[in-house]
Formats: structure tokens, C-alpha cells, sequence
């Protein structure tokens, strides 16, 4: 709709209406991952009645031939000759967990995690209670057992989006250097680069053990790589390491750093690199103007806060981020978008120590 023209009732209504169709969207996906419907239409590309989808998957046909036909209206599936086949690109996207780009999990998390708390934001208004990140941490099986995909997607990011823009410390990991890892949670990013470099030495720091350290060290441990990757239990603005490092990265998780605890964080990392080392931090994208809550690059991270709220998230802007980084002493602070993740358009700031 053009801006010039009036906003009508009906065209309001029929915004609403399509926001409730994807509400219940969300919830016809869920059940189809939870159910293997996805996994069994990827298996048979040649398609499925929907009773020979029960059939593989022990569910009850006329409930599945709803759910069929929902699917179909959602595009998520085509039919072919009286056979549900799935849409275009939906086996990469909800079918196994292995691509880069699967959302299969996302949608899990929406219905089991998000779906029964933003339902009691209402209270959250009211009360202004907090919780934590670390409990929610605790109980999300994707912390604990991460999805092929969770590892696919650090290994992209890496090689697509962050290893370009930082030719010398590329260099230096193939040389024997040494990064550090500020909130590695399970630890993803430092096995995908302790697999691409060899000869380099890993840390990797949180404040989370369970879904996060203790996981990092489990996998650490099964790849053969706990020699070379060592984890600590430290608060990040904490940490005491002076010029130690060629790179340290802060990858998804800045915006859960408590508020108060940023300004030592940056401080900590800048104290921690070499002369001429570089920091990468990547999170959402968070609007600086009121006008940027409209614009698509931003609401990734705009969705995220309201979701997190009552975890005591707060996200900076680009304008808080930089002041931060420049009041720490980085250099050169560069900004680039982000946009080939699941959870949407993220921002990779790049700092570097003078």
C-alpha cells in the first residue's frame, strides 16, 4: 500500500487476520517436525497419501489428512497426482536438522519455550520480575545435544561473513595463534575453528555450565580437541588476560550481557588482545531511530528483545555499541550486515586494537 493512501479498516483487519494465520502457521510446522512429517515427505520425494504418512509415522490418519491439508495451505507442501510432496526448499528448512539454514528447531522452540512464556507476558508487565538466561539455558535440549545445524551455521558465519574481513588474524590462526571466545555457550564456534586451524590454541569463557560449558567440554573432549581448547567459569569482564590473543569474538550474545557489565567486558577484551589483535562481535541488529522499527533489517532484533524481555535482556544500539568500543580503546570499529541466519538479520561489529 502506498504511503499516500488511507489505512482502512478492512485493510487493518486483514493485517490482523494475517498475523493469526501465522500464528497458527508456527504451530502446523511445529507438528510437523515433532510428528517426522517433514522427515518422511523428504525420504519419499516421489510423495505420500496421507495415510501412508500416518501409517510411517504411527499417527492417526483423519487427523493427519487435516494437517495435510493445512500444510498444502501453507504452501509447505504441493500435491502430485493425489500425493502430498514438500513445497520447494521445505527439506532444507524443517526436514532433518543438518543444513545451515534449517529452522525445524526454531519452530520447536517457539511452541514449547517462547509460546507458553510470551503468553504470560502480560504478568511480566505488571510484576517487572526477571529471570535468567542460564535457567533457560539449563533446559533447552538444543543446549545441551546442539542440532548438525547449530554447527553448520558457526562454520558458515566464520568462513562467509567473518574470516574475509579479518585477514590477519586468518593468518595468525594458520600460524599458531590464539583466540578467545567471550560467551561460547556449547562451544560451536571454537570446534568449527579448531578444526580449520590445526596449529592455533582456543579459550572460551561463560558464566553458564549447564547447556554451556558443560557441553563445550564434552564435545571438546569427543572431537580431540580438549588439548587445544580450554574452557573457564569467569565472568567476562572478569577475565585478567593482558595481550594474550590475536582475536577474541563475541558471537550471539552481547545482548545478554547485563547492562552494567559492557563497558568491562570491551575494556577486558581490548586488555586481552596483542597489538594489532581484533575483536568480532555479531548480534541482531537493534534499531537507532524509531524509523528503524519498520525497516526488515532490523526486526530480527526487535522481535528478540520483545521475546527476552522478561530474561532482563537489553539490546544496544550501533550507536551504544560504538561508543562502548571507542570508550575501551578500539580503532578502525567497522559495521557490516549480516543477513544468511536462520533467526534473521544480525550486525558483525569489527574492532581493532591500535
Amino acid at each position: 500500500m502506498a504511503d499516500s493512501e488511507p489505512l482502512t479498516l478492512q485493510h487493518q483487519a486483514d493485517r490482523l487476520r494475517g498475523w493469526r494465520d501465522g500464528f497458527q502457521a508456527v504451530y502446523v510446522i511445529a507438528t510437523g517436525v515433532q510428528t517426522g512429517f517433514f522427515d518422511q515427505l523428504a525420504a519419499h520425494p516421489q510423495g505420500l497419501t496421507a495415510e501412508e504418512l500416518a501409517e510411517r509415522t504411527a499417527c492417526h490418519a483423519p487427523y493427519v489428512a487435516v494437517w495435510c491439508g493445512s500444510a498444502y495451505r501453507y504452501q509447505l507442501v504441493d500435491a502430485v497426482n493425489g500425493r502430498y510432496v514438500l513445497a520447494p526448499h521445505v527439506d532444507s528448512l524443517l526436514a532433518g536438522r543438518a543444513h545451515p539454514d534449517s529452522q525445524a528447531v526454531l519452530f520447536l522452540n517457539a511452541v514449547r519455550e517462547a509460546g507458553p512464556r510470551l503468553a504470560r507476558q502480560a504478568d511480566y508487565m505488571h510484576s517487572g520480575a526477571v529471570g535468567s538466561h542460564a535457567e533457560a539455558y539449563g533446559t533447552n535440549p538444543t543446549r545441551l545435544d546442539p542440532p548438525p545445524n547449530q554447527e553448520a551455521l558457526q562454520r558458515r558465519l566464520w568462513q562467509n561473513e567473518m574470516r574475509s574481513r579479518v585477514p590477519a588474524l586468518d593468518e595468525a590462526l594458520h600460524n599458531g595463534g590464539r583466540v578467545l571466545d567471550v560467551g561460547c555457550g556449547p562451544g560451536l564456534m571454537l570446534l568449527q575453528l579448531a578444526a580449520s586451524y590445526p596449529n592455533a590454541t582456543f579459550v572460551g569463557v561463560d558464566v553458564v555450565e549447564v547447556g554451556g560449558l558443560e557441553t563445550a567440554r564434552r564435545l571438546s573432549r569427543e572431537r580431540g580437541f580438549d588439548q587445544r581448547i580450554h574452557l573457564e567459569c569467569v565472568p567476562a569482564e572478569q577475565m585478567t588476560y593482558a595481550e594474550a590473543f590475536d582475536g577474541v569474538l563475541i558471537t550471539r550474545v552481547f545482548h545478554e550481557i547485563p547492562v552494567e557489565s559492557r563497558v568491562g567486558l570491551f575494556r577486558a577484551c581490548y586488555r586481552a588482545l596483542k597489538r594489532s589483535g581484533v575483536l568480532l562481535n555479531l548480534d541482531f541488529a537493534y534499531p537507532d531511530t524509531l524509523a528503524e522499527f519498520r525497516e526488515p533489517l532490523f526486526w530480527s532484533g526487535v522481535d528478540n528483545q520483545y521475546r527476552e524481555m522478561s530474561w532482563g535482556t537489553v539490546h544496544p544500539t550501533w550507536q551504544e555499541q560504538q561508543q562502548m568500543l571507542t570508550g575501551a580503546g578500539f580503532a578502525a570499529i567497522e559495521r557490516h550486515f549480516v543477513r544468511h541466519i536462520p533467526q534473521g538479520p544480525h550486525y558483525l561489529a569489527v574492532a581493532h586494537k591500535r
